[in-house]
């Protein structure tokens, strides 16, 4: 009889535990459910936030295309600069800059230095975590123009014009605070650090086009090579074919000569650039020693 008893107390302490277990598991998984619906509540979910690149050309249908060709954030003055390459603008250019931490202020911008396409500006007054900042460039027609309709549609003496917008975007460049890079002190600079500046980037922007026509050349060269070997090669297989297959080989040479004329033309227009973009250098390299001893 002791033994019976003490077989069901482990029985029933055995079952205890087990129960115990299965219950602290489902306690759990419960409390893990719990905290699954109610993450939101608790955990800050960050937004995408868009980044323009520096070195990225953004297509624009009013002037071509708009570069960051730099751009640092200076966190002891609150300030963001930025050096801006624009083609094909001869109209003159404003500028509109909000951060996302304040949407709804429009912030100092400053245009420091412009020349040649080049601008470059300072946003002023940035919050310590301003997140992300939208850069908005507009082109400023010197009038506003209007057009009248009626003097193609009818003769009616009454005139109706239709304004033409003289404030058009021409893009919005975007910076992420996270991606931006920043420099330490103060970034205020002379009229004369932002033209050696602008004239450094155009130099590094005539170096990358000099080595780009550099290797338009040798693709060309490998181009030409393969085609009057193939030509040579037609040449010596018509010594063995009848009138007839002459005839076909006679045309295809024909076609071979015409891209390797094709092929010349092209070298020697990259070369005419290369010449033209050597001589650019050569006045960039005059206009900085100009620069540095004023």
């Amino acid at each position: 009889m002791a033994f019976k008893k003490q077989l069901e107390d482990y029985r029933f302490n055995l079952n205890r535990n087990r129960s115990w277990k299965y219950t602290a598991m489902l306690i759990f998984f419960f409390i893990g459910f719990l905290s699954l619906l109610t993450s939101k509540f608790y955990l800050k979910t960050e937004d995408p936030l868009y980044h323009t690149k520096t070195y990225e050309a953004v297509s624009s249908n009013i002037t071509g295309t708009v570069t960051i060709e730099n751009r640092v954030y200076h966190p002891a003055d609150s300030s963001l600069d930025m050096v801006i390459k624009m083609d094909q603008t001869d109209e003159e250019v404003s500028f509109v800059a909000q951060e996302k931490a304040n949407p709804s202020v429009k912030l100092p911008v400053q245009l420091l230095y412009e020349d040649d396409g080049y601008y470059v500006v300072r946003i002023s007054n940035l919050s310590p975590d301003w997140e992300a900042l939208a850069f908005d460039l507009y082109q400023e027609n010197e009038e506003k123009e209007t057009v009248n309709v009626d003097d193609v549609t009818s003769d009616s003496e009454t005139d109706s014009t239709e304004e033409i917008d003289a404030h058009a975007l021409i893009t919005t460049l975007y910076s992420d605070q996270r991606k931006t890079k920043s420099e330490e002190g103060k970034g205020t600079k002379s009229k004369q650090d932002y033209a050696l500046l602008v004239n450094e980037l155009e130099k590094d922007f005539v170096k990358k086009k000099m080595k780009n026509y550099e290797k338009a050349i040798k693709v060309e060269a490998k181009h030409k090579r393969q085609t009057q070997q193939e030509m040579n090669e037609l040449q010596r297989d018509m010594k063995y074919q009848v009138q007839e297959e002459k005839a076909d080989t006679e045309s295809k040479i024909a076609m071979k000569k015409d891209a390797i004329q094709s092929s010349d033309a092209s070298i020697q227009l990259y070369k005419d650039e290369q010449k033209s973009l050597q001589e650019k250098l050569q006045k960039l390299n005059e206009k900085q020693q100009d620069l540095a001893m004023k």
